[in-house]
């Protein structure tokens, strides 16, 4: 009797370990990437060190935001403006480094997406509409890795309807 009850506890024992097991898969499976953890770059970049711990402003990093269509990346130039100085030595930023000696741009995943036929700038949400960075790229600065977004329709026209600001498709940004 107690060996049949030593057996019983042993499958107890594989049992709740194969439960919690599955738990924890689970747990990761569905709440880990809702976390906020974006696409892995070839150059781990961290916002939140950037934007967050250093404060250093967007318009840093992405000068042409008020004046092109597009915010742009920042040349590696930009980089190293600080980090010939400041840990210059660093695993990542030597990968940088050597794209930069070797001529060859960074292939940065895209995070942010419009689509080809939306013409959409940045001066006029920023300079007239008021509107802040993280309205649309979230809150960067708490972010290691940002989160990929695919601008829709309806993301635009929400916003739109609740700032009060132009409908006109044609006029605003089908142009």
């Amino acid at each position: 009797m107690a060996r049949g009850n030593q057996e019983k506890r042993r499958w107890l024992k594989w049992f709740l370990a194969a439960v919690i097991l599955m738990g924890m898969m689970l747990f990761f499976y569905y709440v880990y990437p809702q976390r906020g953890i974006g696409p892995e770059q070839p150059i781990s970049f961290s916002h939140r060190v950037h934007a967050g711990v250093k404060a250093i402003n967007c318009r840093f990093c992405h000068p042409f935001v008020e004046r092109s269509e597009h915010a742009g990346l920042p040349e590696m130039e930009k980089c190293f403006f600080c980090h010939q100085y400041i840990i210059p030595t660093h695993p990542e930023i030597l990968k940088e480094k050597e794209y930069f000696d070797r001529g060859r741009p960074v292939p940065w995943v895209r995070i942010f997406y419009v689509p080809d036929f939306v013409k959409f700038r940045h001066q006029p949400h920023l300079l007239w509409g008021k509107l802040d960075c993280a309205d649309c790229h979230g809150r960067v600065e708490e972010m290691d890795r940002l989160q990929k977004k695919d601008f829709q329709m309806k993301f635009c026209i929400d916003c739109h309807k609740q700032k009060k600001a132009q409908l006109d498709c044609w006029l605003a940004c089908h142009r």
